[in-house]
């Protein structure tokens, strides 16, 4: 009996010491793939967006939800849709990650829409803007870091005519839009273009991004235009990545964005200095997108747990993320889309260096403005708006 009852111990012992250590393997871990442009005009502020989703993993030891995180990078050329949808497959497919990332591009964003959609694949854009995803377009699976592209639009709008512009090359305010011009991406020389810019115009109003923006600014200034008809534009036209490059040709500038580097909180300046001490450049609009985009699906994945494979669950936690990011308190609308402060930024001359410093603050700005969800998507689209004057 007495041996009968040892040998049942030690059984009883053996399986609890394995059923421990079952219990204590660790899952597999979350394997996010992040599409990145890395060639063209627009590589350097993709490989910033990658960076800054690096640098945040790196931070919380690639680890959310008690589970490790894997992250996986490919990389595309500048506006190649068709290259970002084959990397999307690749690491679907091949890879078989649970979340997709990245995306600096609105063509290559729209490429792949559909097909997250059809796989039932998590998509958390950190960049590409198009309206259409977070509205007319929009899906259970697609999420959004940045901003839709007419969010800081809407706020640069009123501020310039405030100032009193009435006359607009490309956007008009309440006024008259009295001319647009297109450079292609990429464009070498902007004097063809640059010489097409009516006189009359109150203000010129630019979206041009990456390389292309340090061409344009340099241009604006040797053409003569600086200091005769203010220039204005989106964030990425003055962006950190090229700001000290430019020079006196930037300054005065005036931009929307929801990011500067010059933004004094304490979470600003944390990242601000732990991007610039990994990677021995400035941080930039792009950086901070992708940082919060990582920062977002960790929040996810903390809320459920890690578990990234009830998939109603990660997106319901996705929908009701929050984060305190560099650019201050984010959480998402209905749509997907970031409501948060967009700042109008002028580019000055600060302890021998240049900054985006805010000049005025819009807080808690919806990508529908003013109006509501209905009243906004009833009206034509800006891209329908734009075919009619075109007309």
């Amino acid at each position: 009996m007495r041996n009968r009852a040892l040998r049942a111990a030690v059984l009883a012992l053996i399986l609890s010491l394995a059923v421990s250590a079952v219990g204590s393997q660790e899952r597999d871990p979350v394997k996010i793939g992040l599409i990145f442009t890395n060639t063209g005009p627009l590589a350097q502020l993709g490989i910033d967006m990658r960076d800054g989703n690096l640098l945040y993993w790196s931070q919380v030891g690639g680890r959310a939800g008690a589970r490790r995180v894997e992250l996986l990078t490919e990389s595309t050329g500048s506006n190649k849709p068709d290259e970002g949808l084959t990397k999307a497959r690749k690491l679907v497919e091949r890879d078989h990650v649970q979340i997709l990332t990245g995306v600096l591009e609105t063509p290559v964003a729209y490429a792949l829409a559909p097909y997250v959609n059809d796989r039932k694949i998590p998509l958390m854009i950190n960049i590409a803007g198009a309206d259409g995803l977070s509205q007319k377009q929009r899906s259970e699976y697609v999420f959004r870091s940045s901003f839709s592209n007419s969010q800081a639009s809407h706020p640069l709008g009123e501020w310039a005519y405030r100032q009193g512009y009435r006359k607009m090359v490309l956007l008009a305010a309440g006024g008259q839009i009295i001319q647009e011009i297109y450079p292609p991406l990429g464009a070498s020389d902007f004097a063809p273009y640059l010489a097409q810019i009516r006189r009359d115009a109150d203000v010129v109003a630019v979206a041009i991004f990456g390389a292309d923006a340090l061409r344009v600014v340099a241009q604006y200034a040797e053409f003569g235009l600086k200091g005769k008809i203010p220039l204005i534009g989106k964030g990425g036209l003055t962006d950190e990545s090229f700001l000290d490059k430019m020079g006196d040709a930037a300054l005065g500038i005036v931009v929307a964005f929801n990011w500067s580097a010059a933004l004094e909180t304490p979470d600003n300046r944390r990242f601000r200095e732990a991007f610039e001490s990994k990677y021995k450049r400035p941080a930039s609009l792009t950086a901070e997108a992708g940082y919060v985009g990582a920062q977002m699906i960790a929040r996810a994945l903390e809320s459920t747990r890690g578990n990234v494979e009830s998939l109603d669950a990660f997106l319901a936690a996705l929908r009701g993320v929050e984060v305190d990011a560099p650019r201050g308190k984010v959480r998402l609308d209905g749509f997907h889309n970031p409501l948060q402060t967009v700042y109008i930024l002028k580019t000055e001359r600060k302890d021998s260096t240049l900054h985006n410093i805010p000049i005025a603050t819009y807080p808690n700005t919806s990508q529908f403005w003013t109006w509501t969800p209905e009243a906004f998507m009833a009206m034509p689209s800006y891209a329908e708006l734009r075919g009619r004057w075109a007309r």
